[in-house]
């Protein structure tokens, strides 16, 4: 299995930069070197806050390099410091989100890596840091990925050509999702009568069904793994949605992710 070596395999020297799609390569650094730093810069309503780590994952050097920039003009306007590390590997972006002493808040992976793909790569990223907030890039047609990233727990997923736009949005709605997260225990519930969610509104069976589609298993599988009928796991994911408030099942594994259920 690819994720076992990579747990293995420590890669430190860089290679030589791969080629890359002239036409992306003219987007990238047009949208990285001639917009001023700070252009695509959002300010976070918030006056303060813990430190922000983010990083960068494509396996073009050249990419990289452009998507670093535009990274950190776009966190200019926030009232926290922020880190950003960046790398081709993905054996070292595992290394550097499971670091449970300097976490990552946030992570940008490409879709096509080197042996693996982005949404190949997700569940094995957030088995190690599950509060890790993944925001896909692709120089492809986004709908190629777009399942197979929402099942992997990658939301959203960004058009390269793009990002002069649709970055700083992004990344802004990642640390404001982070944020709820780490202080959904200290905030009482805006709704009357409304709790926040926990691990104990779950039978045992649906929170191993949560789990088992945390690592990435479909309804066939869990069902054949506990030997269920698939309409079962079925209607056990809309009770689990219901008793989360939620309305769709991606939705639901996030709340539970976020939550620490399962």
């Amino acid at each position: 299995m690819w994720c076992d070596s990579l747990r293995f395999t420590v890669i430190r020297d860089r290679p030589p930069v791969p080629a890359m799609c002239r036409k992306l390569q003219t987007v990238l650094h047009d949208i990285a070197g001639r917009l001023p730093l700070g252009f695509m810069e959002v300010q976070e309503s918030a006056t303060s806050g813990e430190r922000l780590r983010i990083g960068v994952l494509d396996n073009d050097a050249c990419a990289l390099e452009c998507i670093v920039r535009m990274v950190r003009s776009c966190v200019r306007g926030f009232h926290r410091p922020v880190d950003v590390w960046s790398t081709t590997f993905p054996t070292e972006a595992l290394m550097l989100c499971a670091d449970a002493t300097r976490p990552t808040d946030i992570l940008l992976v490409d879709m096509a890596l080197n042996g693996v793909t982005g949404p190949q790569l997700a569940p094995e990223i957030l088995k190690r840091s599950p509060s890790t907030r993944l925001i896909g890039l692709t120089s492809y047609d986004p709908q190629t990925y777009a399942e197979s990233a929402r099942q992997a727990g990658i939301a959203p997923l960004l058009d390269k050509a793009t990002l002069a736009r649709t970055l700083a949005p992004a990344i802004a709605q990642a640390a404001r999702r982070r944020d709820d997260v780490t202080d959904a225990a200290d905030i009482a519930p805006r709704a009357a009568g409304t709790a926040v969610p926990d691990s104990g509104v779950l039978t045992p069976q649906e929170t191993r069904i949560v789990a088992l589609s945390l690592g990435s298993l479909n309804a066939k599988q869990i069902a054949a793994k506990l030997n269920i009928s698939v309409d079962t796991v079925f209607s056990h994911r809309r009770n689990i949605r219901r008793k989360l408030g939620v309305e769709t099942w991606y939705e639901a594994l996030d709340r539970c992710r976020a939550l620490h259920i399962a």
